[in-house]
């Protein structure tokens, strides 16, 4: 397993060496030859489980992207930058690092690669409903009100992808919250929870979805993304605490999401 390394814009940032470092120390990085270059896609994940977050919420506007088979995509059915970026963000979280999707167009060809291999089918056939509804937890997990990049881990007890290791779960200790929904259905819909004992930890990090945005006269949330509250209300526990939350309000295709 490793990392994206992205440093956090905000003034609690840890200095990026300093990530490197933890991230090297936890086996989480991969070795030169295969890291590549140090500065990643916009968007681009990293791993299974252990990546970046900076997805806008205004981003959440799936309209254009259908979950028939990615290859029928063309860049001009896109509608612009949202759209762009949230095929991205989707690519990432449904396909392996082995696959890629070139989109061409009047600019020139695009390449939108995956990593995490929620749904890597998607490339020959539509997707299916469970299958919908792990990409679109996967999308909201790494959303971020503030459009900032933070380091987070994603698990899932039901999803080997998400499986974390050792070296995983002592780095990333905070469990944050969850997140569920479906943004391929006829209503798209986004769910979340958090955890009020880190509630403090995660605005202090730049994570403001799953505890909503404290502007001082109230709490926002992110955009479709609607709060539940205390996820103990709402989930249940997986067999594995580490893992998080096996199911929340009825849907088992839940991300826990845990930081640093």
């Amino acid at each position: 397993m490793f990392t994206l390394l992205l440093p956090l814009v905000c003034a609690c940032a840890p200095d990026a060496s300093v990530q490197e470092g933890l991230a090297m120390r936890s086996g989480l990085l991969p070795s030169a030859e295969v890291q590549g270059s140090t500065t990643p896609a916009p968007g681009e994940l990293s791993a299974s489980g252990v990546v970046s977050n900076g997805f806008w919420p205004n981003a959440l506007r799936p309209d254009s992207i259908p979950s028939t088979t990615l290859g029928a995509l063309k860049v001009q059915a896109l509608g612009g930058v949202v759209s762009r970026d949230f095929l991205r963000y989707a690519i990432g979280c449904a396909l392996d690092r082995s696959q890629a999707i070139k989109l061409d167009g009047p600019g020139g060809a695009e390449e939108y690669r995956g990593a995490v291999g929620l749904a890597p089918e998607w490339t020959e056939g539509p997707l299916s409903p469970a299958k919908q509804r792990w990409v679109s937890a996967c999308v909201a997990a790494r959303t971020n009100y503030f459009g900032v990049p933070v380091m987070l881990s994603m698990r899932a007890q039901a999803s080997a992808q998400l499986a974390a290791g050792p070296e995983e779960r002592s780095a990333f200790t905070g469990k944050e919250g969850a997140f569920w929904g479906n943004l391929f259905g006829e209503t798209p819909a986004l769910y979340t929870c958090h955890v009020p004992d880190n509630l403090e930890r995660s605005r202090a990090r730049s994570r403001a979805c799953a505890t909503g945005h404290d502007t001082g006269s109230g709490i926002v949330g992110c955009g479709i993304i609607q709060r539940t509250g205390d996820c103990s209300s709402v989930c249940s526990t997986a067999a594995d605490p580490a893992m998080g939350y096996a199911a929340c309000n009825g849907s088992r295709e839940v991300i826990t999401t845990f930081l640093e």
